[in-house]
């Protein structure tokens, strides 16, 4: 370690300066030091004859503009210090560390720099005073795409945004998003987990880390915010079925006429009559002395505030809430009205609800054959309605005269008949009918966005174009819009309405094959439960194929049904000509 006098013409900025982010106030400093002089030595290495300064980087960018402005010549003699190459990093980011106005991208920089040069993440974390968890962090920020590590360097995104794009390594997935979210971390974070669940999602927590892990799932830890996400949403809710049809098995083994387990609460919950447990228990050990502590509790209270306050004292409503409780859970379902009723266990809003519901005398949906579990989510069923939706505005904005058809068939249905503006595939409302397909699910998809169909005639008009505008276009230009404007108003994403009669009537006149438009791909099999899978193939491939890979995990499975059926034209119920088949229960 030395410090020597060097010309400034032999002097080069270290690439190994971390502070990259153009630093502010060089001109004050300069004329500082024209001044006083240089009064803090810079600190440098040498490297093919240059002497690289990494440490006093803004004194060397004063000192250039002197010398750009004539006022000191390229031979003015810089008192440098002289280091080692790895040494002089680590000075560098110290002393830039301490400074406020450091931008944290250099810090990423050097940190990956440092690691690059051989230490590994204890020297580091012990070398800068630092945690080598925090170390993690910054290098996990250092595998950014180059892309956003430069927007974040020129504060066209912030930390929250940066910290939520290191959610994935995968860095093309990383700058896909980065360009439809820009410094959004919220969506950032739910673009990159949207086929993810929480560790603190509740159907987590019913299944538990052990059966998760058990069963081959695992996850991606947000290091920022400090949460995890199970990477296999349908291993979760398949644990999760697996355990409701448990507690139903259990409990018709326990004497209910019938049980049954399912994600979401049913359909008919508010119309069925709910059963009342007609028995008692003697409380146990442990409520006993629960009650006898809540009593005690109540009477202290009530000797507290006035008789006129017992019913709006929160303390007292508190407890009595509590002393409800236990006595309800020892009010019990007699061995007779298990008998003849039914029981339904599903997920409710604070986990597994479990509800019992009178027998009519007509019978009920569940005294018959139990309902088959939808092969499809919502979610899923959501996507393919999507999928379906753009296909059919692509059909109506390239053909004018079925467009014209649709919008004819909507107005009159709402001029001379009953019928609502929302009950027609077309609302013609002018509604901006928006909704979102991921890229990722998309896949290669040949479905034309119908503002790409229209471009050339939007391009001839204003956003909000007057009669005048609209007066001097030409028919077929006219009729074009027309088209595009109907195409925008398909907004059918359900399969359960009079909408989607109506849409599959448009999907026939068009004439449009699925099968042309969209091909399933592995982020789509990903979503689909193992029963789901096993199906596509037993359908596309034949039984024995299914039967040969019974045994596979879902993970495993989902990429053989992918590659199985490439190129096979084997598309879900939901996007088969005249299809209507049944979604998930939904609320």
């Amino acid at each position: 370690m030395t410090i020597q006098t060097i010309q400034l013409n032999k002097l080069a900025l270290s690439d190994l300066n971390v502070r990259k982010v153009k630093p502010k106030e060089i001109e004050a400093l300069a004329a500082d030091i024209q001044a006083r002089g240089v009064l803090q030595n810079l600190i440098g290495y040498d490297e093919d004859g240059k002497i690289k300064i990494c440490a006093g980087g803004r004194r060397y960018r004063a000192l250039k503009l002197l010398q750009k402005a004539k006022t000191i010549p390229g031979t003015f003699e810089v008192p440098v210090e002289i280091r080692s190459k790895d040494e002089a990093l680590e000075i560098s980011l110290a002393e830039n560390a301490q400074r406020e106005d450091m931008h944290p991208a250099d810090a990423i920089a050097a940190y990956r720099a440092i690691i690059d040069s051989g230490k590994d993440v204890d020297d580091v974390a012990a070398s800068f005073g630092v945690s080598p968890a925090y170390v993690r962090r910054v290098l996990k920020l250092a595998a950014l795409h180059p892309t956003i590590l430069k927007a974040f360097q020129k504060d066209e995104i912030g930390m929250g945004a940066a910290q939520a794009f290191a959610l994935t390594d995968d860095q093309d997935r990383q700058l896909e998003v980065f360009k439809r979210t820009g410094d959004n971390a919220h969506q950032i974070r739910a673009m990159l987990t949207q086929e993810k669940v929480a560790d603190t999602d509740k159907h987590f927590r019913i299944v538990g880390e052990e059966a998760y892990c058990a069963a081959g799932g695992t996850f991606t830890t947000d290091l920022f915010g400090e949460r995890r996400y199970c990477d296999d949403a349908g291993l979760v809710m398949d644990l999760v079925q697996d355990r409701l049809d448990a507690i139903a098995k259990a409990a018709r083994e326990d004497g209910w006429r019938d049980a049954e387990g399912q994600l979401y609460r049913p359909d008919s919950y508010w119309m069925r009559g709910h059963l009342e447990p007609a028995g008692e228990r003697h409380p146990t050990e442990e409520e006993t002395a629960q009650l006898v502590e809540i009593e005690a509790a109540i009477a202290k209270r009530e000797s507290e505030v006035d008789e006129d306050e017992h019913d709006y004292d929160d303390e007292l409503r508190a407890l009595t809430r509590k002393q409800d409780a236990i006595v309800s859970a020892c009010r019990v379902f007699t061995a007779e009205q298990k008998a003849e009723h039914s029981l339904i266990v599903f997920i409710g809003h604070d986990g597994i609800e479990q509800v019992a519901f009178t027998r009519s005398a007509k019978g009920t949906a569940a005294d018959g054959p139990k309902p088959p579990r939808p092969d499809y989510s919502q979610k899923v069923m959501d996507q393919l309605g999507g999928i379906r939706t753009m296909a059919v505005r692509e059909a109506l904005a390239s053909d004018p005269e079925l467009a014209l058809d649709v919008l004819l068939t909507g107005l009159l249905g709402q001029v001379r008949g009953n019928a609502y503006s929302w009950q027609q595939a077309a609302e013609i409302t002018a509604e901006k009918n928006r909704f979102h397909v991921d890229d990722a699910v998309m896949g290669h998809s040949t479905i034309a966005g119908i503002d790409e169909i229209a471009r050339a005639d939007l391009d001839r008009l204003a956003e909000t174009p007057t009669l005048d505008d609209m007066r001097q276009m030409d028919s077929e230009a006219k009729l074009r819009l027309l088209a595009y404007c109907v195409a925008s108003q398909i907004t059918s994403l359900s399969f359960h309405s009079d909408r989607d009669r109506q849409l599959a009537q448009i999907v026939g006149a068009a004439q449009i094959d699925m099968a042309d438009k969209w091909e399933p791909n592995q982020v789509f099999y990903d979503q689909l439960s193992k029963a789901t899978l096993l199906k596509l193939l037993a359908e596309g491939c034949g039984n024995d194929a299914a039967e040969n890979c019974q045994t596979m995990k879902r993970s495993d499975l989902a990429v053989t049904v992918n590659e199985r059926l490439a190129g096979r034209r084997i598309l879900p119920p939901a996007l088969r000509p005249s299809a209507l088949p049944d979604a998930a229960d939904s609320e």
